[in-house]
């Protein structure tokens, strides 16, 4: 290879380097759940209506994120006062009906109890 293939190579390699992707923040592997004691908790607090419908899906799901615009709430305080409390950067919160956990970091949803807080 001659001084100018390889000098021609060179910007080639370049571009290929800037066109690459950045890294993205991996899933939360952390294992971070609700517990049973924890769901008992929750799912007694809230009220279930005599003749409501079972509706067991959720708004979202395990392992999704948190969309750009949607504004979960906290929990009520009187129910948050019953759960243990969770380390950084984990949070319980409401979204719709659903009772979520939530990596605050990476918007990961960690569990979901669909459809409880009405």
């Amino acid at each position: 290879m001659d001084r100018r293939t390889f000098i021609g190579f060179i910007p080639a390699i370049a571009l290929i380097g800037c066109a690459s992707t950045g890294q993205e923040k991996a899933a939360d592997q952390s294992g971070v759940r609700f517990s049973e004691a924890e769901r008992k908790i929750i799912m007694g607090y809230y009220p279930r209506s005599v003749g409501a419908q079972e509706n067991p899906k959720a708004r979202v799901n395990v392992g999704d994120k948190l969309m750009s615009g949607e504004r979960p709430n906290k929990l009520p305080t009187a129910l948050d006062a019953k759960l243990p409390t969770l380390a950084a950067p984990y949070a319980r919160l409401t979204l719709g009906a659903d009772v979520i956990l939530v990596n605050r970091d990476t918007h990961d949803i960690l569990d979901v109890i669909p459809q409880i807080a009405f």
